[in-house]
């Protein structure tokens, strides 16, 4: 009977381990999975951003507006 109990006991530690085990490889599956998340809301956020700052290029200086060009052109490419 005592055997039994042990062998019970050691079983649900045994699960008890295995199941932090996983828990923890899966962890970094959601943490690519919300920084993900993170990125598409700040691209989202960043293209509004250059809508607005497009209606105020012609009050730019000229090397700003070269300047505003050359980034919204690296931030399209890489998006």
């Amino acid at each position: 009977m005592y055997a039994s109990l042990v062998a019970a006991v050691s079983n649900l530690f045994a699960k008890l381990f295995e199941f932090k085990t996983v828990q923890v490889e899966n962890m970094s599956t959601l943490e690519v999975i919300d920084d993900k998340k993170d990125y598409k809301k700040a691209t989202n956020i960043a293209e509004k951003i250059i809508d607005i700052a497009e209606k105020y290029k012609p009050d730019m200086t000229f090397a700003h507006r070269l300047r505003f060009s050359h980034l919204v052109q690296s931030f399209k490419r890489f998006n």
